[in-house]
């Protein structure tokens, strides 16, 4: 600890040296000079640092495009948004084994912190406790406002009835057209001449290895008359695909743009006709709209609801599909020497292909263009720039505002970390009057862009676009801003505020569960953290900072409402579905960080909160009701993309001249996934349209048991051994009982359960029950494996070493509670699963004998946690501990089908948490937990 002598105050030392390098307290600023912490040239280097990561600097000059425009992501680095993974990596998918790094669990760890006295004292505390304006929201509340969700809304159509109105049919669809220019389309697989002839060149060119390995595989003796395929090597198979197979989408052109007299290489398509090939795929065509819609949650039509774009205020009153459009120069410009020259060069280079290549959609976009969709139908459509979705450095350079600065609006710099600081969007009329006297003035146009608040850019591509305000346009980004922008922070200011061996120490007792990814070396160490790692961290990031202790004694109360804030923030807004009523909610967890948020102040790891990214939280809920929720729009899809369609392109050529080789292989990519449609079509037919109904919430789940159990015979005594699992035979005769006789009292029920007697000695154990996803329309995907509940005893793995018993707990629906909600009425209740067990149809007709209704195939011995109460003031959480009954745990035999899902628990750690506890152990040796919402999106919106 460091104790600064100007102010008194204790520190970290990381904290101390951010403490003595912001302070404006001029006794903490003398000690900087002889603290050592700086030297001179740092110290002037601090004085002009931004406050956002993303920032160069606050000097107004121009700023390197440094961002993610041109690409430093791995395929590890980033996953589809609504991908679900069977397992994180702690875990496999398999029935048998999982990896579990028992050596990393009982590894060595730094000592813990001496703990400080009176930890729970000081008028911090008090003065918290007696705060209404910063208590969570009564989960009432919340249950009410996100009950429309997902449900049907009202819909008002708009009322000018030539919005969107077909102007003729072609009388053929986009598959028919396809169909007639196909040579041989008698052959369901031409130009192919088989299934597998036509399997195997789709394997080869979407899945498949390298040309010259898939020649190589070809030249094997006899496989390929095996296979009886049409093509004896990759050159064949191109041949088939660029000769025989109809282009469907514009191809490449090869073009210079002329930037500070050098020729720079452009590789781009039409963008018009880009816009004609995806508004007439017909694997769109029943996702299509074509004209703004009002969505209401209720029939007064008084709540709005909010999903996709065309239920936003921007479509109705200006009246996503993804295609690669362009590869730009990368150009790092070394040859200019100077630095201000060579960053206004590559600002104005990006602008001049830009507007090259948007120049063909200034005609269509006023006056308007007849397309024809998927189905044939054609009407007139305005192609025009309505969403820009980009990271903070590119926001910058699209817009020509300086680093530091807002990009939509006119807030001070200094007043960005302010949520009541009056704002408005950027004056765009007087901005494209300061942009137009570039060819009249060149100092009068420097000057007038200077008064605008943006730099002096050079005919920006968006100056003359119709119907286009780029300021208006900019959308949110939840993977810079959010993940990669203030969560980020937040966790670099954790680390600064508390023991960092504490916050390992924490993470590596955290419990098992399927949606939380076990970080056993810690998250002090980690560097390069990239957006999925960062949403992993925020499923347990409240959870290890609750009761930890922070320096000067002061309770931590403030800083557990501070991250709840910005989690709840973070889970709202990415809501599918929003109302004006989730609305409030988003903009209250926001406030919520800024009433608490002084406590970064406090402890010297801030000075101020002037950072663009935070500010940018403020536009959250009026771009939501403009253009739909935040999955629209996610940066998240197009940095996939550029794994997906730049690394992955440029790894099939041979890295010389590599863009011509890169765009053929995209075009040939392209032609077989448009080609697998039309197949499909050939096959299937035309598919039924279906209602369409507002984005799934996710609420329901269908249990999944494997067909034979994981080990079929499990003596009794082992049951109680191995599993834990010590009242099974008491629990069953309670359960038989019940179930035959469900009026009887509780010591009616206990008197006739000590008449029964089990006529086995061994029963069957299933050590994991799977859950899938049902969507709105109850379609099930059994493909993805969303939540999973292990039942498993130790056991040795092939190398021999031992692998933990895992028993995990679950949410439990013990009568009629609702799909979304906690309360106090014994509806739900947190259970650990010892056994998951089947019992023998010889057996079950012994036990119940001609019941009315025959008991359920799976049956699972659970142990019970106390019933969920009001949840707790400064973080919202639940807390519960094992119900105990005469010392001993108290449990039943419950039907697994009345399991809704696993549930996550946060030990109660204390101010340091006991070493002797590991992940194993943890949830046998806390004694009081808290329930994790936040494991993933579904158990925010059940646990509220």
């Amino acid at each position: 600890m460091n104790t600064c002598p100007g102010c008194a105050k204790n520190f970290e030392h990381t904290g101390y040296a951010h403490h003595l390098a912001q302070t404006t307290n001029p006794p903490c600023a003398a000690q900087l000079q002889f603290s050592g912490l700086f030297s001179e040239s740092e110290d002037a280097d601090l004085d002009g640092l931004a406050e956002d990561g993303d920032s160069d600097g606050l000097d107004g000059g121009d700023a390197d495009f440094t961002g993610d425009y041109f690409g430093y992501y791995d395929e590890q680095d980033l996953e589809w948004p609504d991908d679900d993974h069977d397992e994180l990596p702690l875990e496999s998918d398999g029935e048998d084994e999982e990896y579990h790094d028992t050596a990393l669990e009982h590894g060595w760890e730094r000592p813990a912190d001496p703990v400080q006295q009176d930890i729970d004292g000081g008028d911090d505390f008090e003065n918290l406790d007696n705060s209404d304006a910063l208590s969570q929201p009564h989960p009432a509340e919340r249950q009410e406002a996100e009950a429309p969700l997902g449900h049907q809304p009202i819909v008002e159509k708009f009322p000018r009835r030539h919005a969107g109105a077909p102007v003729h049919h072609s009388r053929t669809t986009a598959f028919e057209s396809y169909k007639n220019i196909l040579q041989g389309a008698e052959n369901v697989w031409a130009p192919f001449e088989s299934r597998i002839d036509y399997e195997v060149a789709k394997w080869a060119k979407l899945r498949g290895s390298g040309s010259t390995a898939f020649s190589e595989l070809l030249a094997i003796d006899g496989l390929r008359e095996a296979l009886g395929l049409s093509y004896q090597n990759s050159r064949e198979l191109n041949q088939v695909i660029d000769q025989q197979l109809p282009c469907r989408r514009p191809r490449f052109k090869h073009e210079e743009i002329i930037v500070a007299d050098e020729a720079f290489d452009v590789y781009s398509r039409d963008v018009m006709e880009c816009v004609k090939a995806l508004y007439s795929d017909p694997e769109f065509s029943p996702h299509l709209n074509y004209a703004p819609e009002r969505h209401y949650a209720d029939a007064d039509k008084t709540i709005r609801m909010y999903h996709d774009i065309h239920t936003g205020k921007w479509w109705w009153s200006t009246q996503a599909m993804w295609i690669l459009l362009a590869y730009l120069p990368t150009s790092k410009l070394d040859h200019i020497t100077n630095k201000a020259a060579r960053r206004r060069t590559a600002t104005n280079l990006f602008h001049a292909c830009l507007r090259h290549i948007l120049e063909p959609l200034k005609v269509p976009g006023e006056d308007g263009v007849a397309m024809a969709s998927g189905d044939g139908v054609v009407r007139r459509g305005h192609p025009i720039v309505a969403c820009y979705s980009a990271d903070y450095p590119e926001q910058l350079l699209t817009t020509g505002i300086k680093s530091g600065e807002c990009p939509k609006c006119d807030i001070p710099h200094k007043e960005l970390g302010s949520p009541h600081f009056p704002v408005n969007l950027r004056d765009l009329n007087a901005i494209l009057a300061a942009l137009s006297l570039v060819d009249e003035d060149y100092d009068l146009w420097r000057r007038a862009c200077q008064e605008c608040g943006i730099k002096p850019v050079f005919k920006p591509f968006w100056l003359d676009l119709p119907y286009t305000n780029i300021f208006q346009s900019i959308m949110p980004d939840v993977l810079h801003q959010l993940y990669q922008g203030i969560i980020k922070h937040l966790i670099e200011w954790i680390k600064e505020a508390c023991s960092e061996a504490e916050i390992d120490a924490r993470c590596r007792r955290l419990p098992p569960n399927h949606n939380i990814r076990l970080f056993l070396n810690g998250i002090s160490h980690l560097s390069r953290v990239s957006g999925t790692e960062h949403n992993q961290i925020c499923r347990f990031l409240l959870g290890i900072v609750i009761g930890i202790q922070l320096p000067g004694n002061l309770n931590n109360g403030r800083l557990t409402r501070a991250i709840r804030g910005i989690l709840d923030f973070l889970y709202l807004a990415q809501y599918p579905s929003h109302t004006d009523q989730t609305l409030v909610l988003l903009d209250d967890a926001l406030t919520r960080f800024h009433d608490n948020k002084d406590i970064f102040l406090d402890l010297g790891i801030r000075s101020n909160f002037n950072l663009p990214k935070l500010h940018s939280f403020r536009h959250y809920v009026h771009m939501i009701k403009m253009y739909g929720t935040t999955d629209n729009y996610n940066t998240e899809y197009t940095e996939r993309l550029h794994i997906d369609l730049t690394k992955d392109a440029y790894r099939a050529t041979n890295h010389k001249d590599e863009y011509s080789q890169m765009t053929l292989w995209l075009e040939r990519r392209e032609k077989i996934l448009w080609h697998d449609n039309f197949v499909k079509w050939r096959l299937v037919g035309d598919l039924a349209s279906q209602e369409r109904s507002p984005p799934d919430m996710d609420y329901r789940r269908a249990i999944k048991m494997t067909k034979h159990p994981t080990v079929k015979r499990v003596p009794l005594d082992r049951i109680v051994q191995d599993y834990g699992a010590t009242f099974f035979t008491a629990a069953l005769a309670r359960y038989v009982v019940g179930r035959n006789q469900p009026g009887l009292s509780a010591v009616q029920l206990e008197r006739e359960a000590a008449h029964i007697i089990l006529p086995f000695d061994t029963v069957a154990t299933f050590h994991r029950i799977k859950f899938h996803a049902i969507d709105a329309r109850g379609f099930r995907d059994s493909s993805v494996t969303v939540d999973s509940v292990h039942s498993q005893p130790s056991r040795k793995d092939k190398h021999g070493h031992t692998i933990p018993a895992r028993f995990d707990t679950v949410l439990v629906n013990e009568g009629d509670g609702g799909i979304t909600g906690v309360d106090e009425c014994f509806l739900h209740r947190v259970a650990q699963v010892r056994v998951v067990f089947t019992l023998t149809t010889q057996a079950t007709n012994l036990l119940f004998p001609a019941g009315p209704v025959k008991p359920p195939a799976h049956l699972a011995y659970v142990e019970w946690f106390t019933p969920f109460q009001q949840p707790e003031s400064h973080h919202g959480l639940y807390k519960i501990s094992r119900l105990m009954r005469h010392g001993e745990r108290l449990a039943s035999i419950i039907d697994v089908s009345d399991i809704r899902r696993s549930v996550h628990l946060f030990p109660n750690f204390g101010a340091v948490v006991p070493r002797e506890w590991t992940s194993s152990t943890v949830l046998e040796l806390c004694p009081s937990f808290f329930v994790n919402s936040f494991s993933d999106r579904h158990t925010y919106l059940t646990i509220v």
